[in-house]
């Protein structure tokens, strides 16, 4: 006959012999052994990446305008040299032509072309002519803003300040202006939408080079 301490025995044994169910620590709506994430998890993620991307959009486009005014400038830098190797190899008078010059009108100031002045007495070819119509006229006008957007020439001025309409250069590779009494060294400034500006320097000696 058992008494109600052997039932209290009996009952506390039977029950430690019972397997133990555990709750997983962590999320309880995650299943066991689950390495996913949860909606909540995930949504939270992108909130925190929307964040990073908007505060670094700024950056990322200020470094983008600098690279493509860095990358004009270096290009008009080219096209000015290669009108002085024009005027020595040919012996002749050669001219970095700005769309911005103020003797002509109806072209943007992103503009340029290279020429050579046919009489070496300030004959420049039309604005309106061509590699087609003139011989004279070395390239058609290009636009900066093409390959760099919104990048543009501002200015080409001379030591007095004095707006010109580009750089010249004679048959021994300096830089001179037989139209316009100019005081050197010339100053051609380049501008992108933020107002950020390079600026090169062209010289009497023939010295051109990004300031």
């Amino acid at each position: 006959m058992r008494t109600a301490g052997d039932h209290r025995r009996f009952s506390l044994m039977e029950a430690l012999k019972r397997p133990m169910h555990r709750r997983p620590m962590g999320d309880s709506s995650r299943p066991m052994g689950s390495t996913g994430f949860t909606a909540i998890e995930l949504l939270i993620a992108l909130v925190i990446a929307g964040i990073l991307v908007g505060a670094a959009m700024p950056n990322l486009l200020a470094a983008t305008q600098r690279s493509r005014l860095d990358a004009a400038t270096r290009q008009v830098v080219s096209e000015i040299r290669k009108v002085q190797s024009l005027a020595v190899t040919r012996s002749g008078v050669f001219g970095f032509h700005w769309g911005g010059d103020p003797n002509i009108a109806g072209l943007a100031n992103s503009q340029y072309r290279l020429e050579r002045d046919g009489i070496a007495g300030c004959a420049w070819p039309a604005p309106t002519d061509t590699v087609a119509t003139n011989a004279d006229v070395i390239t058609d006008w290009a636009d900066l803003a093409g390959p760099y957007p919104g990048v543009t020439i501002t200015t080409v001025r001379d030591k007095n300040n004095v707006l010109l309409g580009g750089a010249i250069f004679d048959a021994l590779g300096g830089s001179m202006n037989p139209c316009t009494a100019a005081a050197f060294p010339l100053t051609i400034t380049l501008m992108d939408p933020s107002g950020a500006t390079r600026t090169i320097q062209v010289r009497s000696a023939g010295s051109v080079r990004i300031q």
